[in-house]
């Protein structure tokens, strides 16, 4: 049954789900996001994660989860996805199941056993907490990372292009597909409610600002994350039945330079450098407007 969308931040259930005492990095917005879905989804759920920073919240013998948490290898999220699936049905429960993994176990690693998850259709939410890197084991470059990025392995930002990971599980034909950002978290939150509702696999991009990687004060993840949304470098958006539609449409975009001055991973590129990123950013959403934001994919 739909529920009424989330208007305001006064509307985000009080109950939680992921509470203190966890070891995560201060300003962790992949903690964020966690505490923040299993506020819609409730105790009825069921979290899987690939090995990777979240790993580091239930240290045996304790845990900050009031929900069960089946923690496994990095590329497994999917196929345990899959056997929970069929096993829950067989027993005729009811519970979310929550894939909660990284990009790295998830735009690279786990890519496999993703697709074979999204080609079954199975009843499954899968969140990638996207921070842009292999954070978990040093911050290397992954098929995520951004082109201009500095990592561990690309020191200087030689990386290729990121990846397009919606457009490779809406090509899967799932039903529902979108990004996200915990800095806009009613609009995080709607969209995990949309995919709780779906039947199917639903998958959500969620950008994750990592103070760590990216090299800012752990105190400003949320402003980090706003100005990625609002320079317009990473689009909040969801994928419906093939039809792409913008969630969130900047009243004034911010200049690039503002996101990238404010991170370190970004420090080593010039004025000219940052005057490349805008235009492609500019001609993007030039793109966007005419098509009155919202197109069909292939169209």
């Amino acid at each position: 049954m739909k529920t009424p969308d989330l208007k305001k931040l006064t509307d985000i259930p009080m109950e939680d789900y992921l509470v203190g005492g966890h070891v995560a990095c201060q300003g962790c917005s992949a903690s964020l996001g966690l505490r923040l879905a299993l506020k819609v989804l409730g105790k009825d759920t069921i979290v899987i994660n690939g090995s990777g920073c979240m790993t580091l919240l239930p240290v045996y013998p304790r845990t900050p989860l009031r929900v069960p948490w089946l923690h496994l290898a990095i590329e497994n999220t999917g196929a345990a996805g899959t056997a929970l699936h069929y096993a829950l049905r067989r027993k005729n429960i009811k519970a979310n199941i929550l894939g909660y993994a990284g990009d790295g176990a998830t735009y690279d690693i786990g890519l496999q056993s993703l697709s074979g998850a999204a080609e079954k259709n199975i009843d499954m939410i899968y969140i990638c907490y996207n921070n842009q890197s292999f954070g978990n084991t040093g911050h290397q470059r992954a098929s995520s990372t951004p082109r201009a990025s500095s990592t561990s392995t690309t020191p200087v930002g030689k990386v290729e292009v990121a990846k397009d990971m919606p457009a490779i599980m809406a090509a899967h034909r799932i039903p529902y597909v979108a990004t996200a950002c915990p800095a806009f978290p009613v609009d995080f939150l709607n969209k995990v409610k949309r995919a709780s509702e779906v039947k199917g696999l639903a998958f959500i991009d969620l950008l994750v600002p990592c103070p760590v990687g990216w090299g800012f004060d752990p105190a400003e993840g949320i402003k980090i994350g706003r100005l990625a949304v609002r320079t317009g470098i990473w689009k909040l958006y969801e994928i419906v039945d093939g039809r792409v539609s913008i969630t969130y449409i900047p009243k004034k975009r911010r200049e690039v330079s503002e996101y990238l001055h404010a991170q370190e991973r970004f420090s080593h590129l010039s004025d000219e450098d940052i005057g490349v990123i805008q235009a492609e950013v500019d001609e993007e959403w030039a793109g966007l407007e005419a098509r009155g934001y919202g197109y069909e994919i292939g169209g």
